[in-house]
């Protein structure tokens, strides 16, 4: 839900507000299903802004009414950001924006259980802007009414805090973040996620590269009590939804043949009077899987070549980090699974589901280490016991994407564990006529993104240490939604024919980035295509096909990642556009003049203003807000110390042309 007047919007961006997630396979929204005294379908879910003149209209609300599936319980939910600031003023807003939220989250209840629902509970979420002991958090906690409210954190503990910032009034550490919920039914607080340690910010508090929001994240488990239906298996009714693309978009990327490249099997041979064919049987990695049915999509692919071998895959690892969704996947292929046991004519190969997490070296190796062993243990001749080169396929649908708003060192164990895992090309080894083809192609990471082509190119065309073959093609989007739990079916494909049966309008050309000379201005297909990159494991040529290390360097990589969005973000989105140094170019000259130097025999460019002014005149308020002037002194000593400037350098001040260099370097 947008605020009306959003000062995001004078800035050219979209507008901030409030919002509420849930996991669809959890919750289902109670609404198509009520029906009011006229038999007509009504809507429950409540949103908009606060009642009362414009300084209370500014700040927004929403309230869903979620059932827990398979349940007969249901919770409201309601999510907020009340007024900013402080004083006596403000405070009243705030009080006053609670109260109607807790009145329109107490009518919603009441509501709910007029229609049936016999176990309701409220879950207030959001950022009041008020500390514990405020009239704002105690219109939430009042014991008058039906409904008693209980924070989901012990608010009271002296070294407890949300936020912690410094401005110009100074620096503050307070809770104004909660999560207030009632308790009827069995729903109880489970958990509730810790604060970082003093040790573990940086000297700057909040924000920071760690913890990159002015607030932290508040977060708590509950536990909603047993329920007629306790006994059931995770709830997958609903379908999966494939939000990305559908597998047929993608289908001619992810063929076994595409993924063999140029080595293929043999020809049949005779032994006897019989032809002997030869079974390639490939193994997949699918990142970031959630609840999406590729996995299954690429275990029923059953490729035959001209010459009758068959390709497939026949194992197929989905990773995670989201257990609930791994195990309703989970819960649905063995559901698919038993009924296609009954079918004689469909033999499926092995699927698996394992938590990893990427921010985790002990993740990593857990999930993956057994799958490395194993191949160790199949390839005895093979003299590197490094551990890796499972893959064949590496699948990622828009994986990195997410990674990247993240932590560089998140990102540089994610390529380095893509790039461990990719099967390195060795010469074809021989196969007797009664095993199944051994063949020696390097693995394929197929990257699905909404990143630029270039950005992508840079990052993975340059990664340190990797030998990969790079190709892409734009397609449009086909999101999909999976409507069958039913046996599985075999899909059949002849090497040759179907790979070109596919939309021609899928070739497109790639698409421009939505970000110009720093703005957001996205052309009528923004989000319409994404790009699909296919990168194939080459061998590195100065080792030995028997020494071929499976990891990269992950300092280096962090490095490259690093740099190549330094690069990218200046480029696209710089912090000195034109305009920008034409404002301050002309600021810097009032300024001159104001101070009555117009008569110095220097030229503008060459007169230095002091610090302090440049300060003021450098920077908006908004950015003055994250620099304060002290961490800009600090800035300003690096970037002299970098130059290495000599005595005659004007540490003092800075001309016009320095303060257009210091705030390049800055970004």
């Amino acid at each position: 839900q947008p605020k009306p007047y959003s000062p995001c919007v004078r800035f050219g961006w979209y507008s901030d507000g409030a919002a509420l997630l849930w996991k669809t396979e959890k919750f289902k929204v109670i609404d198509d299903e009520c029906i009011d005294v006229d038999g007509n379908s009504k809507t429950l879910v409540v949103k908009g802004s606060f009642e009362g003149g414009a300084a209370y209209r500014n700040q927004v609300y929403i309230i869903v009414p979620l059932q827990i599936k398979g349940t007969d319980k249901c919770i409201v939910v309601a999510a907020t950001h009340l007024k900013a600031k402080g004083g006596a003023t403000n405070e009243q807003i705030r009080q006053s924006q609670a109260s109607e939220l807790r009145r329109r989250s107490e009518q919603m209840a009441d509501e709910l259980k007029e229609l049936g629902w016999t176990e309701v509970n409220i879950l207030i979420l959001g950022d009041f802007n008020s500390e514990p002991d405020s009239e704002s958090v105690r219109s939430i906690l009042h014991e008058k009414g039906n409904w008693k409210f209980r924070s989901a954190a012990a608010n009271d503990d002296d070294d407890s805090y949300t936020t912690w910032k410094t401005r110009k009034s100074g620096t503050t550490r307070r809770v104004i973040d909660y999560i207030f919920h009632t308790g009827e039914g069995g729903l109880q607080c489970k958990e509730v996620l810790s604060i970082p340690s003093d040790e573990v910010l940086e000297r700057t508090y909040l924000p920071g590269f760690r913890y990159p929001s002015d607030h932290l994240l508040v977060a708590a488990k509950f536990h909603a009590g047993k329920s007629r239906r306790n006994d059931q298996l995770p709830e997958v009714s609903s379908s999966p939804f494939e939000w990305l693309t559908n597998f047929q978009s993608l289908r001619h990327l992810v063929l076994p043949s595409y993924i063999v490249g140029d080595v293929s099997p043999p020809p049949p041979s005779s032994i006897g009077s019989a032809s002997h064919k030869h079974k390639l049987k490939l193994n997949a990695l699918h990142v970031g899987c959630g609840t999406s049915t590729v996995g299954e999509s690429l275990l029923c692919l059953r490729e035959k070549d001209v010459c009758g071998n068959q390709l497939q895959y026949g194992h197929v690892v989905n990773v995670d980090i989201d257990k609930d969704a791994l195990g309703v996947m989970q819960h649905r292929w063995r559901q698919r699974e038993l009924q296609t046991q009954q079918l004689d004519d469909i033999t499926l190969g092995v699927m698996d589901w394992r938590y990893l997490d990427f921010k985790s070296e002990e993740s990593c190796r857990l999930a993956l280490d057994p799958l490395y062993r194993n191949l160790l243990q199949l390839s005895p001749n093979h003299s590197n016991n490094e551990l890796g080169g499972y893959f064949d396929l590496v699948l990622d649908k828009s994986t990195l994407d997410c990674l990247l708003c993240s932590e560089t060192d998140v990102v540089s164990v994610f390529l380095c564990e893509v790039y461990r895992a990719l099967r390195i090309p060795t010469l074809r080894s021989e196969s007797s006529l009664d095993e199944d083809y051994k063949y020696s192609s390097g693995g394929v990471y197929v990257l699905v993104t909404f990143h630029p082509l270039e950005f992508i190119q840079q990052l993975l065309a340059e990664l340190p240490g990797a030998h990969l073959e790079i190709e892409y093609e734009v397609i449009k989007r086909k999101a999909d939604i999976v409507n069958t739990i039913d046996a599985l079916e075999v899909d059949e494909v002849v090497s040759g024919k179907n790979q070109s049966e596919f939309d021609p309008e899928t070739h497109l050309p790639p698409a421009s980035s939505a970000w110009i000379s720093g703005s957001f201005s996205p052309d009528e297909n923004y989000r319409k295509t994404i790009t699909v990159f296919t990168c194939r494991r080459l061998p590195n040529p100065k080792q030995e096909e028997s020494n071929q290390t499976y990891t990269l360097d992950r300092q280096l990589v962090r490095e490259h990642i690093e740099s190549t969005c330094d690069k990218w973000y200046q480029t696209t989105s710089p912090m000195v556009t034109n305009e920008r140094e034409a404002t301050l170019r002309l600021d810097f000259k009032n300024a001159i003049l104001s101070q009555q130097r117009a008569e110095s025999s220097l030229k503008e460019e060459e007169v230095t203003l002091d610090l302090k002014t440049c300060y003021e005149l450098m920077f908006t308020e908004e950015e003055k807000q994250v620099l304060p002037f002290d961490y800009f002194i600090e800035d300003w000593e690096a970037y002299c110390q970098n130059l290495r400037t000599g005595e005659d350098f004007p540490r003092q001040g800075m001309t016009i042309n320095t303060a257009i260099d210091f705030l390049k370097e800055m970004q």
